[in-house]
Formats: C-alpha cells, sequence, structure tokens
C-alpha cells in the first residue's frame, strides 16, 4: 500500500490549498475537483459542496446497509509555504529522503488522512472493508472552520454515521494514542496608543509616554512568579485534576533532553505541582503571540513609539466559559493602563473544547489495534491544541469520535520542511486496515 500511498499525496500536495491567502483560491478549487474525482474512481458517490467558506468535499461508499458507518475527517488547506523560508526542497512536491516524506501538508492534513483513502481504496479492491464510509474533507481548518458546524446540520443526511474517525495530530514520545480531550481557543489583539504618531526622541524623551514601554510594563503583570497567570478570575470555571488524568499523563514517557532538542529551548515552565502534560492539555494559558512597537529597520530612528501591538492566543479548560475570560482580560487591561494610554482588544477564532469518552466500542476497537500494531499500550491523550470539529461533530451530531494523531512528533507541522516518516506511514496503512477490516 505504500507505494499507492505514495503517488496519492504527491498527486495531492502539488496544489497550493492555502485558505489564509484568497489569491489561492483558484488551487482551493482545483483540489476539491482533484479529491472529488478521486473517490468517483473508486467507486464512491461524490460531491463538492459549495458554500459560504472553501469547498467542502463529501463522498459516501455503502459495503451493506446493516454495517455501522464512519465518517472520516480531513482537512486539505495548508498553511502558507515558501522555498525561502528554510525549506529543502519545493515545499509542494513530494520528496523522500532519509526515510521521511517532505512538503507543505504532508501531515497537516492532506498525508493523514490519504492514511485512511489509501487503507479503504486498498480493502474495497479486496472486498474486505467491514464498514461503510464517508469522508468529509474540508478547506478551512487553517482559518477556524467558520460555521462548519451550521452545514453539518443543512447536510445531516449525507454525513449521518455511527461515529467519526479523526487523524489530525502527532503521536507523543513515539508512543500510540487516542486524544480524548482539546482546549477551548481564542486570539486576541490589544492596541495601545499613547500619541497620534511616533515622537522625537531628543524634542520629547523624557516626558512623553511610550507605548512600547506601557506595553511592555502590562505584559509584565500578566503571569506570576510561579508561573500561572495572573489576570484575576482567570481560572474561574477551570476544574480540579483528577487522580486518573494525573495518572494518565504519568504514563506518557518524558525526556527533558529530547524536549530540548526538539524546541531548543533550555527549560520549560509549569505551575507548581504539574507535570508537563498536565500542564499542556488540562490547564489553562495565555501566551503572547506577537509584538510590534516603533521601528524595526535597519539603524536607529531615534522616536518614541506612539502605537504598539500584542496579539496573544488563549487556551482554555473546555468547562471554562470563553466570554467570561474574555471579560477578565479586558477588566485586566483596563485596570493596569494608565490614563493617558488608550486601547482597543479584538477577538477572532473563538472555538469550544472539549473531553470525549473512552467507552465506546470504535474507542476501545482502535486501542486493540494499536497495540497490535505498535506493540505497545497506547495512551489516552489530553490534547493542549484545539480542533473545531471534534466540538462540532459532539454538539450537531451527537456521535462517538476515535481521535487518532498518526504523525512523528517532530513533524515540524506549520514550519519549513514539514515531514511524516516513513515507518509511521506505514503504521498508519497497517492501523487503518486492520481497523476498517475488523
Amino acid at each position: 500500500m505504500l507505494a499507492e500511498y505514495k503517488e496519492l499525496a504527491a498527486a495531492l500536495l502539488r496544489f497550493k490549498s492555502i485558505s489564509t491567502d484568497k489569491i489561492y483560491k483558484e488551487d482551493i478549487a482545483k483540489t476539491a475537483a482533484h479529491l472529488q474525482a478521486l473517490f468517483q474512481e473508486h467507486g464512491f458517490t461524490a460531491k463538492v459542496i459549495e458554500w459560504e467558506s472553501n469547498p467542502i468535499v463529501a463522498a459516501s461508499y455503502v459495503v451493506d446497509a446493516t454495517l455501522p458507518t464512519c465518517l472520516i475527517y480531513g482537512h486539505y488547506d495548508v498553511q502558507p509555504a515558501e522555498q525561502e523560508e528554510g525549506w529543502d526542497s519545493d515545499p509542494f512536491s513530494l520528496v523522500e529522503h532519509d526515510g521521511r516524506f517532505y512538503g507543505r501538508g504532508v501531515v497537516d492534513n492532506k498525508g493523514q488522512f490519504l492514511i485512511h483513502v489509501a487503507a479503504i481504496f486498498a480493502l474495497i479492491k479486496e472486498g474486505k472493508l467491514a464498514y461503510n464510509v464517508k469522508f468529509l474533507i474540508e478547506g478551512n481548518e487553517e482559518s477556524g472552520s467558520n460555521g462548519l458546524a451550521s452545514l453539518l446540520k443543512k447536510e445531516h443526511e449525507f454525513f449521518k454515521a455511527d461515529f467519526a474517525m479523526v487523524s489530525d495530530g502527532e503521536m507523543t514520545a513515539e508512543c500510540p494514542s487516542i486524544e480524548v480531550g482539546f482546549r477551548s481557543v481564542f486570539n486576541a489583539t490589544l492596541t495601545l496608543t499613547t500619541s497620534i504618531h511616533d515622537l522625537h526622541s531628543g524634542l520629547f524623551g523624557g516626558v512623553m509616554p511610550n507605548a512600547a514601554q506601557e506595553m511592555a510594563a502590562l505584559l509584565g503583570k500578566i503571569y506570576a512568579p510561579d508561573h500561572s497567570v495572573a489576570i484575576p478570575g482567570f481560572y474561574d470555571g477551570a476544574p480540579e485534576v483528577t487522580q486518573a488524568q494525573r495518572e494518565e499523563n504519568c504514563r506518557i514517557p518524558f525526556d527533558e533532553k529530547e524536549l530540548e532538542e526538539l524546541t531548543g529551548a533550555k527549560g520549560w515552565l509549569a505551575e507548581p505541582g504539574y507535570d508537563y502534560y498536565t500542564q499542556v492539555g488540562l490547564r489553562p494559558t495565555v501566551q503572547l503571540t506577537s509584538l510590534k512597537s516603533g521601528y524595526l529597520g535597519a539603524g536607529y530612528r531615534n522616536s518614541i513609539p506612539g502605537t504598539a501591538v500584542a496579539k496573544f492566543n488563549f487556551r482554555l479548560c473546555p468547562e471554562q466559559d470563553i466570554q467570561e475570560i474574555l471579560a477578565r482580560f479586558r477588566q485586566f487591561v483596563v485596570l493596569n493602563l494608565p490614563d493617558y494610554a488608550d486601547c482597543d482588544l479584538t477577538v477572532d477564532e473563538q472555538s469550544r473544547g472539549i473531553c470525549l469518552p473512552a467507552e465506546n466500542q470504535y474507542v476501545q476497537t482502535a486501542l486493540a489495534v494499536l497495540e497490535s500494531v505498535h506493540n505497545k499500550k497506547p495512551l489516552l491523550k489530553y490534547c493542549g491544541g484545539s480542533l473545531p470539529i471534534v466540538t462540532d461533530f459532539a454538539e450537531t451530531m451527537q456521535i462517538p469520535q476515535v481521535l487518532v494523531p498518526l504523525a512523528n512528533e517532530d513533524c515540524r507541522m506549520h514550519a519549513a520542511n514539514e515531514n511524516f516518516r516513513v515507518d509511521y506511514v506505514e503504521k498508519g496503512l497497517e492501523f487503518s486496515r486492520r481497523f476498517f477490516s475488523i
């Protein structure tokens, strides 16, 4: 199956299906058309759904109406990529060397949903497919999947299924896993203004307020010395981590040296009493993701910045109220800025997190198959990231979900030289083949 998979991946990765830039609209359309034709060639009923966002590819294959139906999710849109950003090869060509496949989308997410596509195509050909199968392949995940819940309601009959399968993540410490939780997420941009334009630092320095300095002072108050978030009320609604959750996270192998090699960081920070995976998967956080103020070009302009802009990414427990935490942050900003500083706070890309039960037949089957393929007991993993479709499936379709990340931890998702280890691809194909033939 590996040769067939490689052929499928090479054909799909060549499309520059970048959803964050409208200049790639034609590539988006070509990608959807390519996938529709691919499914139709293999006996699926397939269509492209045109709607308010980028088109969705919907495909269905019925083996026997009495069999359970699995809805498989994936997304064909990818992050931007330019070879000048550090790629060793053309990011939109599949390249294999040193035991890895390279290319934009080879892991996130074209290469992962193609694992299931390749396995199911093979099982159909052999007459061994044990489930009815549907695919929902969207083109807007990298931009937030906005409105997808409404589409699921509108197309309810087509996407109706007994359970869903999603592979859109990384294994941890080379251990197979089932993801059972995601944090909520929202992004916020804070613009702070102290003057109508930048001011001459010689003529006004020492008397005029400095937007960069005021922003720095505010940012310095967000975290306490023990690395907890110091915004009053930030932890409201966050549940206590259970002993069972702590024990499950302690099963994940953790090597500080490997973490340093993976990230280049010289240490890691956590609230007192929490291990690495509990902090990342089950505790809320706010991260400064961008900071801009003043002149950043060559040399010096010697002026006092009148404006400073900071961007934040909030990750919350599923039980927390996004609007309430946002209100707490607004209040924190207002109370900690001087009267001579004006501010504007905008919010974007909100998505609620979720915790999923593992006590259903489909998850239990997946755990057994993963263990047989990897010869390791799988982990139940709380993921610190967010995947909006998982919440949409739970709230709109109310079906069990099997979330099986297939990628290597050093895949460089969203970065230059995104890669998928070939041995991970082979194990993914074996997992998918065994699961869908049971």
